[in-house]
């Protein structure tokens, strides 16, 4: 008897193992879908959330107001089809992007554009390749709105290994104050049955508070998501044409960590 359940808990213990995360499966399934459904570039637009010119844009301002220079290393997870990469292409002249994410078909398209020494790679889990005290900056953007939080704090304590002193972990979060009707939706399609995409997950700040604390590091900037904080370098266009100059809004809110 004794026997028999022992090998019972091996078995759980193996699968519970092998089980993968909840997103891979999520987002691979999502572009499969959107690739037989739509042209290759709507598509890999539409997989990242869509106006991929202006979130780039915004991304790559916030990074260099934050302190990002032309010569640095920057980590970044979730990279989808390269929008902050392509954005950087220019500016990065002295640099690389080290970008990961959980979808072939989204890396190889991100590469496209890019300088041959960036990385792009495939990752299974919440790992980020690449190695200790090597990055200047870690972003997440559009990562942590879809991860449990305890994903979330595995994320940093990786982004934590990868930076050097000094360097720091950009990401976006949603709030419910500031956002709500990315809720409303989500529970909306809840009640109907219809379900979603994907994993909605919002964050309080005293959560982000708790978790700077017991990294040791030190939250230097946050900011909720409608405020116009973003200076654009050029004018920036939406997928429906419209066109965005001078101060602009990530949409999500923000926060900026610095490693000590």
């Amino acid at each position: 008897m004794i026997n028999a359940v022992r090998r019972i808990k091996n078995r759980l213990w193996k699968r519970q193992r092998v089980r993968k995360f909840h997103f891979i499966e999520d987002y691979r399934y999502l572009v499969r879908t959107l690739l037989d459904q739509l042209p290759v570039d709507e598509a890999m637009s539409r997989a990242v959330g869509g106006n991929s010119d202006y979130f780039g844009e915004v991304e790559k301002q916030i990074l260099i107001r934050h302190g990002l220079r032309a010569s640095d290393t920057l980590v970044d997870i979730g990279c989808g089809s390269g929008r902050l990469a392509r954005a950087l292409v220019p500016y990065l002249s002295d640099g690389v992007v080290w970008g990961t994410d959980v979808v072939q078909e989204l890396l190889d398209y991100a590469k496209k554009g890019c300088p041959t020494h960036w990385q792009f790679k495939l990752v299974q889990g919440i790992k980020i390749p690449f190695p200790d005290d090597s990055a200047d900056f870690v972003c997440f953007f559009s990562v942590f709105t879809h991860l449990l939080h305890e994903e979330t704090y595995c994320y940093l304590l990786e982004a934590r290994r990868v930076m050097k002193p000094g360097a720091r972990i950009v990401f976006s979060f949603l709030e419910y104050d500031d956002i709500w009707s990315v809720f409303q939706k989500t529970y909306e399609n809840t009640l109907s049955g219809k379900g979603n995409d994907h994993l909605n997950m919002f964050i309080g700040r005293d959560a982000i508070q708790a978790w700077a604390s017991h990294l040791g590091m030190e939250i230097i900037h946050i900011s909720a998501g409608q405020d116009k904080i973003v200076e654009l370098s050029r004018p920036a266009t939406f997928d429906d044409g419209r066109r965005v100059e001078g101060l602009a809004a990530l949409g999500q809110s923000l926060c900026v960590m610095r490693k000590a």
